[in-house]
């Protein structure tokens, strides 16, 4: 264990379960050297250290968005072990993103007041390009503006902001099911995000969610498009008694829809079947490390994490996917 984490943790040790200590994601995994995304490596490690001084997070390490708490542990843990940490061969798909993971959730919201006049609020959304401004009075949220509100309001004549305001706009919290936000918010476009102490710290809108889905998606399409092309070489190359004799659970497998990435690793280490390939000049072993290293970016892939993926990650499947296609030219 490294000693900035071993401070750390002791440190946390004494102040749990007194006080609810939170902490980003980026500067948790930074008390032991690494930064953002996460694979399970790193979140195995970081489980076993935690364990050992009696303590977790809420929610768990592999699910959490932006922050985590770390807490007492209240169910056994199991003793650390010793060695390296094993990273999953298939890292499971997380299925569902909560408010909190959008990054415009936590970076704060435009306020006006009730008495603030409608040329101030227009003024303040042409300025910074908002479509939508929080109606914050004496520190208690009363509703929110949108452009369109503002100008109806105006073309009746109105001057202050109470006339042009909806008291009951959609509101949400960082730990709720995005999905769920998303189909509350359909008829406004946007909701107001409030944390666990009931204080505003955002605001999401569906252009938030079209940009996060890029980030998120894109990985995904590309990983798929390599899945797609490395089924088909291994259906060329191989009978179905040797995909199997390659699966790691062979009695599943009845063909190349049932294989993991591992398991393409697996077919591509035997020499005779690389050979198959008919990929003159082309060297077994540098293909299988750069196929494992997509094994690697898509297991952080599928953890759907806010952060993504690194951009020379992202290259690296692109470039993965213009070799595949030119072998498929070749063979």
């Amino acid at each position: 264990m490294k000693d900035s984490a071993r401070a750390f943790l002791e440190d946390v040790a004494k102040r749990v379960p007194a006080e609810q200590v939170e902490i980003t994601v980026r500067e948790l995994l930074g008390h032991w050297g690494h930064t953002p995304p996460r694979n399970y490596t790193i979140i195995d490690e970081i489980e076993r250290d935690l364990a050992e001084y009696g303590l977790t997070t809420v929610p768990d390490l592999a699910d959490a968005g932006l922050r985590v708490r770390i807490v007492a542990a209240v169910t056994e843990q199991a003793p650390p072990q010793d060695g390296p940490a094993v990273e999953d061969e298939e890292a499971p798909v997380r299925v569902s993103l909560s408010v909190g993971d959008l990054r415009s959730a936590r970076a704060g919201v435009q306020c006006v007041g009730l008495d603030d006049t409608l040329d101030h609020a227009e003024t303040l959304m042409l300025c910074d390009d908002y479509s939508q401004l929080a109606v914050v009075q004496d520190g208690r949220l009363h509703g929110a503006v949108t452009w369109k509100s503002v100008r109806f309001a105006m073309g009746r004549g109105e001057q202050k902001v109470r006339a042009a305001h909806d008291p009951r706009p959609t509101t949400a919290r960082l730990d709720e099911d995005l999905l769920a936000v998303t189909r509350r918010m359909e008829p406004s476009g946007f909701a107001l995000v409030k944390d666990d102490a009931d204080a505003l710290v955002g605001i999401i809108t569906r252009a938030d969610l079209a940009d996060q889905f890029v980030d998120v998606a894109h990985p995904f399409v590309l990983i798929n498009e390599i899945e797609q092309r490395m089924r088909h070489l291994v259906d060329r190359i191989c009978t179905l008694e040797e995909i199997r004799a390659k699966a790691r659970y062979p009695n599943k497998t009845n063909g190349v829809h049932d294989l993991m990435f591992g398991d393409y690793k697996k077919i591509f280490e035997d020499p005779d079947l690389f050979s198959r390939c008919g990929w003159a000049g082309i060297a077994r072993s540098a293909f299988v490390d750069k196929l494992d290293r997509v094994r690697v970016i898509r297991n952080e892939a599928t953890h759907f994490r806010p952060e993504g993926i690194r951009d020379e990650q992202t290259q690296a499947l692109k470039s993965f996917i213009e070799f595949l296609k030119g072998m498929d030219r070749i063979g």
